[in-house]
């Protein structure tokens, strides 16, 4: 285990996170810099590399290979370094953008980059052959884009904003990125499944989506339900079969995927104050939320296939 560290900054922290392997920590920061420590021969953690951005540095998110870090600034960029044999990290590309830069993201692959704007655009940006990086395409219309995640296979985007549409778009044979779906509900979050066959979205009117890929590549609601108030998030559980969402009603809901295919309520966590989150374990047999109450709760799924608190 490495030696405990402590990684100053002059400003509040935005974000901190290790890389796929464990072998690195970046930090982001609102004094414009984002930090790199490297785990070092003997298990302490040493400075790398500074980033320096000039603003606010929301986030920083490192590619699955651990060989890319992407950092995201309200100075209207976000900032690629790559890690180059000898351990440098050095810059690969500055991704322009007009307005901030809300938390920018890898796809699984590596090979692409997601930037949400608050100039109302996602772009996406994908790795050449020689190691560059280049604007593919951009999604407009997404109002203060705050957030775009790939599906798994990276064949798509969601892309949500502060407006009523959230936008999906697909990769075309050629590398090109089309609008492939637009969906219709004010969306907090939007989530694909693991399998990348499903997505579900969730927001500010209350409503839980479900959407299954079709074979022709659109999507389309399978199935909506309802919470009372705002729904802050929702997850899937590693094998696709079952969402968790997360309400300001104070309830978390489970929902499966019947043997026919269609969804059903399985079954609703019940807290004292508004869920702050809630997710599943690695092999979807039990649920964890927590609560503006106080409480974390631990739900199991039991050999009925009913689910009960195990925290009672």
């Amino acid at each position: 285990m490495g030696k405990k560290t402590t990684i100053p900054h002059e400003g509040r922290v935005e974000a901190a996170i290790f890389s796929p392997d464990g072998h690195h920590v970046v930090t982001a920061s609102s004094d414009g810099t984002a930090k790199i420590y490297d785990l070092s021969c003997n298990e302490s953690w040493e400075p790398n590399t500074i980033i320096h951005h000039y603003g606010i540095v929301k986030s920083a998110s490192c590619s699955t290979n651990g060989r890319h870090i992407v950092t995201a600034s309200w100075d209207g960029t976000a900032k690629i370094h790559s890690r180059k044999n000898d351990g440098s990290w050095v810059l690969t590309a500055i991704l322009p953008n007009q307005s901030k830069v809300n938390p920018a993201i890898f796809s699984t692959d590596g090979c692409h980059v997601l930037t949400p704007s608050r100039d109302n655009t996602v772009k996406i940006h994908s790795q050449k052959d020689d190691g560059s990086w280049k604007e593919k395409d951009t999604i407009t219309h997404v109002g203060n884009a705050l957030s775009a995640t790939f599906s798994a296979d990276a064949d798509y985007v969601v892309a949500n904003g502060l407006e009523w549409k959230t936008k999906i778009y697909g990769k075309k044979a050629d590398g090109s990125w089309k609008k492939n779906t637009t969906i219709r509900h004010w969306v907090n979050s939007a989530r694909f499944s693991t399998d990348s066959r499903h997505l579900v979205t969730v927001g500010n009117d209350c409503r839980v989506k479900i959407y299954d890929r079709k074979a022709n590549g659109l999507w389309k609601v399978k199935a909506t339900f309802s919470h009372k108030s705002s729904v802050i998030s929702a997850n899937f559980s590693l094998d696709g079969r079952h969402v968790v969402t997360a309400s300001y009603d104070k309830t978390a809901k489970i929902i499966g995927q019947q043997d026919d295919g269609a969804w059903s309520e399985k079954a609703t966590i019940v807290h004292d104050d508004w869920l702050s989150s809630a997710t599943f374990s690695a092999d979807g047999s039990q649920v964890i939320t927590s609560s503006e109450d106080g409480i974390v709760k631990i739900t199991e799924l039991r050999r009925n296939h009913s689910w009960s608190d195990v925290t009672e």
